[in-house]
């Protein structure tokens, strides 16, 4: 799986957790909760979804890298190229 596929994904998560937010302006550097105001169950929700969507596991302790599309991309590379 490359950036641009890890980037749809995140972002249709994003919608379906978020349907208010435009992710068409998603600044991949700011955080959800920044840009959508996603307050911390919207960001578990989220989290929950990665977990399901790309079957693996997210520790709670991983979450803040996880705040911005940016680090969701580098993190779920990594995590799958492993």
């Amino acid at each position: 799986m490359n950036h641009s596929a890890i980037r749809e994904t995140v972002t249709r998560l994003v919608n379906e957790i978020a349907p208010d937010a435009d992710v068409q302006v998603l600044n991949p550097d700011v955080s959800f909760h920044d840009q959508f105001e996603l307050d911390s169950i919207d960001f578990l929700r989220l989290m929950i979804a990665l977990e399901k969507e790309f079957n693996i596991t997210i520790y709670d302790f991983d979450y803040p890298k996880l705040s911005t599309l940016r680090g969701c991309e580098n993190y779920l590379m990594t995590q799958l190229a492993a």
